[in-house]
């Protein structure tokens, strides 16, 4: 074979395999990277207090109280919507990514939609919090 096939051969697997990097790979990264945000902020918002129900509240300092505990819950909501439409954003956007990133139980789609459920529970009393969390936690294979 002729010497300058082979140079314009390596030359085209050369830029096909950068074009699949740039394609596939930056994506992959900046999912990662959302991630790790999402984890980031899921344990600094763990332990935000579910608000007493407003009813039960008689005295000044549990007034306060609950003031206090609705306030963080609304800015923990807040925080959580955004990297839930970040990650939602990134599901339609990035499909070929999410494709690929299929097979190794990353699920962006899923992870948004539970973190968003997570916002929305998170000043409510019951247990969906927890399953919503751990939703999050197996799309995300944070575990």
């Amino acid at each position: 074979m002729q010497w300058y096939v082979i140079f314009i051969s390596l030359a085209t697997i050369g830029v096909f395999g950068w074009f699949a990097l740039e394609l596939i790979g930056r994506p992959i990264r900046n999912f990662f990277d959302l991630r790790q945000a999402v984890r980031d902020q899921m344990i600094s918002l763990a332990n935000v207090p579910t608000p007493q129900a407003r009813e039960t509240c008689v005295t000044s300092e549990q007034i306060r109280q609950y003031g206090a505990d609705l306030k963080n819950a609304r800015e923990a909501q807040r925080i959580l919507r955004d990297l839930a439409a970040q990650m939602l954003a990134f599901a339609e956007s990035e499909r070929a990514a999410c494709i690929v990133m299929r097979p190794f139980g990353f699920d962006a789609a899923a992870a948004g939609r539970d973190l968003i459920r997570l916002a929305n529970a998170l000043d409510r009393q019951g247990t969906e919090r927890a399953r919503f969390h751990k939703n999050v936690e197996a799309a995300l294979r944070l575990r």
